[in-house]
């Protein structure tokens, strides 16, 4: 059982080390559009969440197994 979820622990990893990334920069990029007078502070700010946070927040969420316990639990 072990080992069967250490590939699925690698994909998670791989795609929280991808969101964490694609976050980091998605806010630089707005922070130098927000410099640069392209966007102002507030849009900068509802940039970055909408399209720095959201997404990766959805596709990690999107990758979350069920937990066996909760699953097997009888009612």
């Amino acid at each position: 059982m072990r080992e069967a979820s250490r590939p699925q622990a690698r994909a998670e990893q791989r795609a929280l080390a991808v969101a964490v990334v694609w976050m980091l920069a998605v806010q630089l990029g707005c922070v130098v559009l927000w410099d640069a007078g392209w966007l102002a502070r507030q849009a900068a700010l509802i940039h970055w969440l909408i399209v720095g946070v959201l997404p990766p927040a959805l596709a990690l969420w999107g990758m979350r197994q069920p937990d066996p316990e909760v699953v097997r639990r009888p009612r």
